[in-house]
């Protein structure tokens, strides 16, 4: 009779551990939950005007290359619902607002999560672009400088794909913001900032073989967000983006997610007005059309822009939400 008593008692203090969890709203185990994203359009910003007007403008698809995606429940555990050593591409074209896209599902324990933490390699994005040099430049003949002038030498835009490492990658180094060359195989060439006539060395802007020890085009300058500059070409140092901050430009918010059944996260991701750059109006060659040129600075004291300048590629919004 005692050890009935005994296992009664258990099977008691159990029961009232069980209502105590399910007073918190909670069921206890682990439910399936898949992780959705769409792309949002919705302008963030305006165009401003002035004698070096800052231009906001939003590419026309975008891509990003995730290796981690992680919530935080509020108690400070951490699940992951991605994580993988190399990227997975998740192409968003074609995906803005609806339908959604889903970029996994998972077994989460339930509860409240109140955070999360994201990792991607690169972001890729297609925006209207031209590419120009001086006259003495080797890449006069190079496609994407021929392929966005006409036969008068006037400036053309047409569709450039560009891609932004956040995380360093095999060649490429945090911050290397590059260009696929059009090849039939996709190529990437890094742009350099400066050229000289002086040296013949120095007269090429387009290159594919190594990265630049210094003065290549590269994204925002944050010591906060990158870290030193001694990492920006170890893979093992990572960028890791985290929900409620703003530190690089982030604009990584959420609403308190309460998971006790099967459920679907939606994550969206404003581009609108994501890539950003001043536009100098005094030059009439190759300012004051509203778009994106790219083109090295010569000259030095005196210089002169082959295109636009303070190229800054704006962080994306990305909001999560129950769906």
């Amino acid at each position: 009779m005692k050890y009935l008593v005994r296992g009664f008692g258990v099977l008691m203090f159990l029961t009232v551990l069980l209502g105590m969890t399910a007073c918190d709203g909670e069921t206890p185990g682990d439910v399936d939950v898949s992780l959705l994203a769409v792309v949002d359009t919705t302008s963030r910003s305006a165009r401003s005007e002035s004698d070096e007007a800052s231009r906001n403008i939003t590419p026309s698809s975008y891509k990003i290359a995730l290796t981690y995606f992680a919530l935080e429940r509020d108690d400070g555990t951490i699940v992951p619902l991605i994580n993988e050593t190399e990227p997975i591409v998740y192409d968003f074209s074609g995906h803005v607002i609806s339908p959604p896209l889903l970029l996994g599902t998972k077994k989460i324990p339930t509860g409240t999560y109140t955070g999360y933490e994201m990792r991607f390699t690169y972001l890729e994005m297609d925006l209207m672009a031209s590419f120009n040099v001086p006259t003495w430049s080797t890449d006069t003949s190079h496609v994407l400088v021929t392929g966005t002038h006409d036969g008068s030498g006037n400036i053309v835009h047409q569709n450039a794909t560009l891609r932004q490492y956040f995380n360093a990658s095999g060649k490429f180094h945090k911050r290397d913001m590059v260009v696929d060359i059009g090849t039939t195989d996709s190529e990437w060439a890094w742009m350099r900032r400066e050229l000289e006539d002086s040296d013949g060395n120095r007269k090429f802007f387009l290159t594919t073989e190594t990265h630049p020890a210094v003065g290549c085009i590269d994204l925002f300058d944050d010591v906060a967000f990158w870290g030193s500059s001694d990492n920006y070409d170890d893979p093992d140092v990572k960028i890791t983006i985290r929900s409620g901050e703003t530190t690089g430009g982030l604009d990584a918010t959420m609403d308190v997610l309460t998971i006790s059944a099967t459920a679907s996260i939606l994550l969206t991701v404003n581009i609108a007005d994501s890539f950003n750059f001043y536009e100098n109006l005094l030059d009439t060659t190759y300012g004051q059309n509203q778009d994106l040129d790219f083109g090295p600075t010569t000259g030095g004291v005196s210089t002169t822009y082959y295109g636009d300048k303070g190229f800054h590629p704006k962080m994306p919004a990305f909001h999560l939400k129950k769906r």
